[in-house]
């Protein structure tokens, strides 16, 4: 019988969410750059194994979404805080870690600061020091970036196995 394992990701708008489920679920060679807000939530499956998928639940962005949030982040084992690498970003994505902190009780917390290829961008230990959770790196529209973004989700789910066993 086949587990699946929910890894949410929640974050701000246009942080790169669905770039990120489009990065590590499709095989396309090219990933598109043009921002199309999710309405709503988006969804993705990575296969482990045969006994094992992992289901990716990105939650909208947008403020009005909000209100979805706490069903979104429900029997999530991770939750993947993903944020824009600005200075702007990582502030407002403080706020809503620090509104929604209570509800990530029990799963594994990480941040993905996207969009490190773009000037100005922070540096990820200076985002880390913001956010206050472990956080790596990334641009999610490049396909050669995709083994990490794997490696990032199945380290973090193997260590909480780990932790709880």
């Amino acid at each position: 019988m086949t587990q699946y394992v929910k890894v949410a990701l929640m974050g701000s708008g246009y942080a790169g969410k669905s770039t990120l489920i489009k990065l590590l679920t499709d095989s396309t060679s090219k990933l598109e750059c043009n921002y199309r807000p999710t309405v709503g939530m988006d969804c993705g499956t990575i296969t482990l194994d045969e006994d094992t998928k992992i289901s990716l639940v990105e939650m909208g962005g947008q403020s009005h979404f909000e209100f979805m949030w706490p069903d979104m982040l429900q029997g999530s084992r991770m939750v993947v805080v993903v944020t824009e690498s600005t200075p702007k970003a990582v502030l407002k994505t403080r706020q809503l870690l620090e509104k929604h902190r209570h509800r990530l009780d029990g799963a594994q917390v990480i941040a993905i600061a996207n969009k490190q290829d773009l000037p100005g961008s922070m540096k990820p230990a200076s985002v880390q020091d913001l956010l206050g959770i472990p956080t790596y790196g990334m641009v999610a529209i490049d396909p050669k970036q995709r083994l990490k973004g794997y490696k990032l989700i199945v380290d973090g789910l193997r260590d909480m196995v780990q932790v709880a066993a």
